[in-house]
């Protein structure tokens, strides 16, 4: 509560009643009754906002239906809890699957096959394209497993280890994402491991040929590791961050 607002309230409440009332001590209280009516219904009010926005809120999400043991999120608007199938995905702005698959998600081909073909990193660029891309609700969330043979494209966040063999694309990762040749995630906190391996937010490890951390915190260990924005230390034969160039070993922890 704030004390002086309190106060001062109370002091401009009583000024206007003892106006009002000059002498009479009836209308005086009666005038005090109906100042803290108002504020009464004032309260009242805003407490009906705050219920009709968060109830708008709540229609707006699809409710999502539930499923054992298998599923496939494919299908809009589902929590599968066990095994979910699916012949690929991708990032596309038309499509806002709801799925929540708890277990482990499957994807025998992949569009990672795809990711060493593309012709420059889909990581955010700007401050300002990653928080937009973060505050964006994600396509799906995976707390477990995320596996597919040729690699996961996917508006995913994953909650676990998310693993495949040519190329990954993810929006986030908690936990350990791995790939043999390309790893992109906007968000990573964990581990990240490949032969090139990129998140715009890296926080914990990054272990490859190539590592790039726009903003990290942790430990970068390749042939060549790269942040715009580290608090951390870089191990490989050439270290770039923006307090200097080193090879063998680099640090900074200051902002």
């Amino acid at each position: 509560m704030n004390i002086g607002k309190f106060f001062s309230e109370g002091t401009i409440k009583l000024s206007i009643c003892n106006l009002a009332s000059s002498e009479d001590n009836s209308s005086f209280f009666a005038c005090i009754h109906l100042v803290n009516k108002m504020k009464t219904m004032k309260l009242k009010l805003i407490l009906l906002l705050l219920i009709g926005s968060t109830t708008a809120v709540l229609a707006q999400s699809p409710k999502r239906k539930n499923r054992y043991p298998v599923g496939t999120f494919h299908q809009k608007n589902q929590n599968i809890t066990g095994i979910s199938v699916g012949l690929y995905s991708g990032f596309d702005d038309n499509e806002d699957r709801n799925v929540h698959t708890n277990g482990i998600r499957l994807e025998p081909i992949g569009m990672g096959i795809a990711v060493p073909l593309i012709p420059s990193s889909p990581i955010s660029e700007t401050e300002g394209q990653f928080k937009a891309t973060m505050a964006a609700p994600p396509s799906e969330v995976i707390n477990g497993f995320n596996l597919s043979p040729a690699g996961t494209v996917c508006d995913c966040i994953t909650n676990g280890v998310s693993a495949g063999l040519i190329g990954q694309i993810n929006k986030q990762v908690n936990g350990i994402s791995a790939s043999l040749m390309m790893n992109f995630s906007e968000s990573t906190n964990g581990i990240q491991l490949a032969m090139f391996n990129e998140s715009y937010a890296m926080n914990g490890l990054q272990i490859g040929i190539s590592n790039t951390g726009r903003s990290a915190r942790g430990l970068q260990i390749g042939l060549v590791n790269e942040s715009d924005n580290l608090k951390g230390v870089q191990i490989g034969l050439w270290n770039v961050n923006k307090k200097r160039k080193l090879p063998i070993i680099n640090w900074n922890f200051k902002d």
